[in-house]
C-alpha cells in the first residue's frame, strides 16, 4: 500500500469524518454526556446550552479525534487492524483507504489535543481547578489506552477499568457538574451504568478481532482474547454477557436506593444480554449485526432515559 498524504479541504473533511466514527461516538461519548445532561435538568431547568455544546465539542475531539487517531496508530503498527476481518473493528480504515498516513494521524491527534487544552482554559476560567480533574481523565485515557509505554488496551481488563470506565463515568459526571456546579450520586449511578453498558459492547467490538490480536507484535491480548484461549472462542461473548448483567444490577440498585429514572436500565440491558447471548463469535457478520443492536439498545438507553429525566423537575 502507498500512503498517501491528504492535500485539500474535501478530502480533509471525509478523512476526519472517517476516523471520527459517528456511530460510536454517539454511543460512547454523546450518550454518556445525554445521561449527565438529563440529571443536570432535574437540579437546573435553565441549562447552559453554550455550555453543553462546548461539551460535545470537547467529547468529539477526546474521544473522536485524539482517542481514534492514536488507536489507529498503533493498532497498525503492531499489526493487529491490517489483519482484522472484521466490518465495525478494525480501527476507522482511514490508513488502509490511505486517507491518512501514520505521521498525518500523529499531528491530528496532536492538533486536537491543542485545541482542547485552549477549551479547557475556559472551563479552567469559569468552573475553577476542579474541571482539570476531569480533563486530565479523559486525556490520560484517550492517550494511554494505545499508547505506548502504558497501552492498556493490550492487556485483559486493563483497557476498560484504567481507561473506558473513569472516561465515560467523567463524561456524565462532568456534564452534570458543568452545568450544575455541582456532583450527585444519581449522576455517578447514570455514569456508570452507562459506562457498563458501553464497556460490554467494546468486548462484544473485540471479537472480531481476536484472531489478528493475538498475532500483533506487541500481541493484544483484550480480556475476550483471554477468555477464548483459556476458555474457548464460543464462550467468548460471556465476557460481555457479565458486562450487561452489571449495568442491570446497578440499574435495579439504583431505581431502589436513588431515582426510578433506573428502571429504564432493565428492559435495555437485559436486550443486551440477549445480544451476548445470541452472538456467534466465529461469524463475522453476525457480529456485526449484532453489533448495530447494541448501537440501538445503548443509545436507546440513555435516549430514553434523558427524555424521562426532562419531564421531572424537583
Amino acid at each position: 500500500m502507498t500512503e498517501i498524504s491528504v492535500t485539500n479541504v474535501p478530502h480533509r473533511l471525509k478523512a476526519l469524518y472517517t476516523l471520527i466514527r459517528i456511530v460510536p461516538l454517539l454511543c460512547w461519548g454523546i450518550s454518556s454526556s445525554l445521561v449527565g445532561l438529563g440529571f443536570a435538568h432535574t437540579f437546573n431547568d435553565r441549562l447552559s446550552w453554550l455550555d453543553y455544546g462546548l461539551i460535545i465539542v470537547l467529547i468529539t475531539l477526546i474521544h473522536g479525534v485524539i482517542s481514534h487517531a492514536f488507536n489507529d496508530r498503533e493498532d497498525w503498527l503492531s499489526g493487529t487492524d491490517p489483519l482484522s476481518p472484521g466490518v465495525l473493528s478494525g480501527g476507522s480504515k482511514v490508513i488502509g483507504k490511505s486517507y491518512y498516513r501514520l505521521d498525518d494521524l500523529s499531528r491530528v491527534a496532536k492538533t486536537a489535543l491543542m485545541l482542547v487544552l485552549i477549551m479547557a482554559a475556559y472551563f479552567l476560567w469559569k468552573f475553577g481547578l476542579s474541571v482539570l480533574i476531569l480533563f486530565a481523565i479523559g486525556i490520560w485515557s484517550a492517550i494511554a489506552y494505545t499508547c505506548p509505554p502504558f497501552r492498556f488496551s493490550y492487556y485483559p481488563l486493563a483497557g476498560e477499568w484504567l481507561c473506558a470506565f473513569p472516561a465515560l463515568l467523567a463524561c456524565t459526571v462532568g456534564t452534570c457538574y458543568v452545568l450544575t456546579g455541582a456532583i450527585y450520586p444519581v449522576a455517578v449511578i447514570g455514569g456508570a451504568i452507562h459506562a457498563l453498558l458501553s464497556i460490554g459492547l467494546l468486548m462484544h467490538h473485540h471479537l472480531s478481532d481476536i484472531s489478528s490480536d493475538l498475532q500483533a507484535n506487541p500481541r493484544k491480548l483484550t480480556t475476550v482474547a483471554l477468555a477464548a484461549i483459556t476458555l474457548s472462542i464460543a464462550k467468548a461473548p460471556l465476557v460481555e454477557l457479565v458486562y450487561f448483567f452489571l449495568a442491570l444490577v446497578t440499574g435495579i440498585a439504583g431505581a431502589l436506593l436513588f431515582h426510578p429514572v433506573f428502571w429504564v436500565t432493565i428492559p435495555f440491558s437485559l436486550g443486551c444480554m440477549w445480544v451476548a447471548i445470541t452472538t456467534h463469535p466465529q461469524d463475522i457478520i453476525n457480529i456485526t449485526n449484532q453489533e448495530y443492536l447494541l448501537y440501538c439498545l445503548i443509545i436507546g438507553d440513555a435516549v430514553a432515559k434523558a427524555v424521562f429525566l426532562f419531564g421531572i423537575i424537583y
